[in-house]
C-alpha cells in the first residue's frame, strides 16, 4: 500500500473537501438549469485530466495487488475457528467499549460534536480515545472539561492517526462463538476520492495497534480495501453493503470474488447489495448512510432527496430475503450501544417524531438525538466516528 505522509496541506485539503461535499448535499443546491453547483476544488482547471491519470495508475496498481491477494486470502489462517459459527456480532449486542480518534487541528470544527458523543457514550460503556500526542491529549481533556464532560469512563491512548473517522479505518471484530479476534482490512483514505494527497498510513495501522493493545489475534486481510462504514450485519448471517463503494475501492474485481472474500471472512450466508450513490458522496455510498439493521429480521432504509431509486431497489432486495423494511426520514448514521441509541438530530420539527420512531425500534434503550452537524458537514455522522468493540 502506498504511504502518504501527514502534511498540513493534505489534511487541510481533506477537511475542506469533506465539508464542501457535505454542505452541497445537505443544502441540495441546484442551478436553474438543473445542474448541481460545483464550488469545490474539483472544479479547478485541468483537475479532471490530472485526476484521470492518477486514478488510472492507482486502479492499475490496486488491480495487480488484488491478483496477488487472491492467493493470500486462500491461505489465510483460521485461528482454529469453527467456520459454521463464524460471524460478526450485530451492533446492538453487548459492547466491551467504543473507540474514537480525537479530531486533530484540521478537523477541530467537529470537537464540540465529539464532546456531545463522548458525554453520552461514557455514561453507558467504557470509551477509548486516541490522541496524536501527549499535548493533544491534554488539550482534548481540557476541551472536554470546559464543556462539563467528565473524564470518568475514558481510557486515553497516544498513537499517531491521520483523521478522525475510526469507523472506517478501525478494526472489524469477528467471533466463532468461543473466541473473538480482529480483522485488519486495507484502508486507503476512501479510494483517494477526497484527494490523493490525503494521508492514511497511520490510520491504516490502527487495527493492528488496537489488536496488540488488547492482546487479540489479528487476521491480516489488508490486501482487500474495506471500510467498516460499508458493512451492515444483522448478526445471524446477513450482510448489506454498497456495491459502488466496493467496486471503487477494488476496481476490476468480479462480484463473485467480492462475495467469496466477504463470505469467507464473515461467515455470512446472504449478501444484499445496494446500488447507486450520491455523486457528491466521497465515500461512494457507505451503507451506514442509507440502511441499518435494527433487529435480525428488520432493516431501516432512509428516505432521501437524491436516492429514491437506490433506496427502493434495496427495499425490494431486502423483502426478497424475507426482511421487514422500515423507512426513516432522517440520517440513519446512529450508534447503538449498551442501553442507548445516539442519533443525528436534523434540528427541525421532525426530530421529535424521529426520536419516537427510534424508541419504538429499540425498546428498552435510551434514545438521544444530538447536534452533530459539524460531522455531517465534514462528510459523515455519529456512526462514522465511532468503532464499537463487541463482547
Amino acid at each position: 500500500m502506498k504511504t502518504i505522509p501527514v502534511t498540513t496541506s493534505s489534511i487541510s485539503y481533506h477537511g475542506f473537501l469533506k465539508r464542501r461535499l457535505r454542505v452541497m448535499v445537505k443544502r441540495n443546491t441546484w442551478r436553474q438549469t438543473g445542474e448541481r453547483v460545483k464550488e469545490s476544488r474539483f472544479a479547478t482547471p485541468g483537475y479532471e485530466e490530472r485526476k484521470g491519470i492518477r486514478m488510472n495508475l492507482s486502479r492499475t496498481i490496486r488491480s495487480l495487488r488484488l491478483g496477488i491477494a487472491f492467493i493470500g486470502l486462500l491461505a489465510l489462517p483460521s485461528w482454529g475457528a469453527d467456520e459454521s459459527q463464524l460471524r460478526v456480532p450485530a451492533e446492538w449486542e453487548p459492547h466491551v467499549a467504543t473507540w474514537m480518534q480525537w479530531p486533530g487541528r484540521w478537523e477541530a470544527a467537529m470537537r464540540p460534536a465529539f464532546a456531545r458523543i463522548i458525554d453520552v457514550v461514557q455514561d453507558y460503556e467504557p470509551l477509548h480515545l486516541l490522541a496524536n500526542s501527549e499535548p493533544e491529549k491534554l488539550e482534548a481533556q481540557q476541551f472536554l472539561n470546559r464543556r462539563g464532560v467528565p473524564d470518568t469512563n475514558i481510557t486515553w491512548h497516544v498513537v499517531p492517526t491521520d483523521n478522525s473517522w475510526m469507523r472506517d479505518n478501525g478494526p472489524v471484530y469477528v467471533t466463532d462463538g468461543a473466541t473473538t479476534w480482529i480483522q485488519d482490512w486495507g484502508f486507503d483514505a476512501w479510494g483517494g476520492n477526497f484527494g490523493r494527497a490525503v494521508a492514511f498510513s497511520n490510520d491504516d495501522r490502527i487495527p493492528r495497534w488496537v489488536g496488540e493493545r488488547l492482546g487479540m489475534r489479528i487476521e491480516d486481510r489488508a490486501s482487500y480495501i474495506l471500510e467498516r462504514g460499508n458493512l451492515e450485519f444483522n448478526g445471524v448471517g446477513v450482510l448489506a453493503l454498497n456495491w459502488d463503494c466496493q467496486d471503487d475501492r477494488n476496481p476490476g474485481l468480479p462480484k463473485t470474488e467480492h462475495e467469496r472474500i466477504l463470505r469467507d471472512a464473515f461467515g455470512v450466508k446472504t449478501i444484499i447489495w445496494a446500488y447507486g450513490h450520491d455523486p457528491l458522496d466521497g465515500t461512494t455510498g457507505h451503507i451506514d448512510g442509507t440502511a441499518r439493521f435494527v433487529s435480525e429480521d428488520t432493516i431501516v432504509i432512509r428516505v432521501s432527496d437524491w436516492g429514491k431509486e437506490t433506496e427502493e431497489a434495496l427495499a425490494v432486495a431486502c423483502h426478497a430475503e424475507g426482511l421487514q423494511v422500515v423507512r426513516y426520514e432522517g440520517d440513519p448514521n446512529w450508534l447503538v450501544g449498551n442501553g442507548f441509541v445516539l442519533a443525528m438530530a436534523e434540528n427541525d420539527s421532525q426530530d421529535a417524531s424521529r426520536k419516537a420512531q427510534l424508541e419504538g425500534l429499540f425498546p428498552g434503550r435510551d434514545v438521544f438525538l444530538i447536534d452533530a452537524q459539524s460531522i455531517a458537514d465534514a462528510g459523515g455522522g455519529i456512526h462514522c466516528v465511532t468503532n464499537d468493540q463487541p463482547l
